[in-house]
């Protein structure tokens, strides 16, 4: 095509076709540093009422769990290799039990997350812990129970805690281990201090001061009251917990 003035005009560069990205929605959880460290108290609770009650068994610290399974499979496979058992209680079915039980904990959480995700709600967090608390007070009901069925619920809601803390996602805070939790404190120390390095420090410390406590507590509590007793104690924790979570977010979203 020419100009007026006879010269060839350049055609006009064609425009780039737009790339739409997809942007992945991820719900969003309501959560505050306290309640963490109280999910986690709860967690050391629990952890230490399975250990001096049930058969020496873990129901939040999975690690320990498959240390006693895997060493109670060895001294299946090589028997007499050992003068006396190396775990406590010399049981198998009860690790088991708890690591099956959070992993089921773990797979209930998936959808009431998929509904959020596809709702762009966030009611599935607060509804985690409810279901968490209902899963301590089933232990209540069931107090008469094989301890497999007692320890499998109460690994459950766990499993149901350590998904809802995934989700507030603060640095180092699983509420159910202290694996990372003590790494994300002791390396905090070496980041550039400032304020929000020392709030860091001050939330990881009460974090683990808060499962140690709560482990102190369940033990006492374990060795003195009845099963029922201290799991309904954890069960109300956790109801108030989810309580907490569930009017805060309906203050947010009115």
């Amino acid at each position: 095509m020419e100009s007026p003035s006879g010269e060839r005009a350049c055609p006009a560069p064609e425009a780039r076709p737009r790339i739409l990205v997809p942007v992945t929605r991820t719900p969003r959880v309501h959560g505050t540093a306290w309640l963490m460290v109280l999910l986690t108290g709860i967690a050391g609770w629990v952890d230490a009422v399975a250990y001096v009650r049930l058969g020496a068994v873990f129901v939040a610290n999975q690690t320990g769990n498959a240390v006693f399974l895997a060493v109670q499979i060895a001294e299946r496979v090589l028997p007499g290799t050992a003068q006396e058992s190396v775990t406590p209680g010399d049981d198998t079915y009860g690790p088991l039990a708890s690591l099956v039980g959070f992993c089921l904990g773990v797979a209930a959480s998936v959808i009431p997350l998929r509904r959020a995700r596809l709702s762009g709600e966030d009611a599935a967090p607060w509804l985690l812990l409810a279901i968490e608390a209902v899963l301590l007070a089933a232990v209540v009901l069931l107090a008469g129970a094989p301890r497999e069925l007692r320890l499998g619920l109460a690994a459950a809601a766990m499993g149901l805690q350590s998904v809802y803390a995934a989700g507030v996602a603060m640095r180092g805070v699983t509420t159910t281990t202290l694996t990372g939790t003590l790494v994300a404190l002791i390396s905090t120390f070496a980041d550039d201090p400032g304020r929000k390095a020392r709030r860091a420090i001050v939330l990881l410390t009460a974090v683990w001061a808060a499962y140690t406590i709560g482990a102190w507590g369940g033990a006492a509590a374990g060795l003195t009251w009845s099963i029922g007793t201290v799991h309904g104690i954890a069960a109300l924790a956790a109801g108030a917990a989810a309580f907490g979570v569930w009017r805060e977010s309906a203050r947010r979203g009115a």
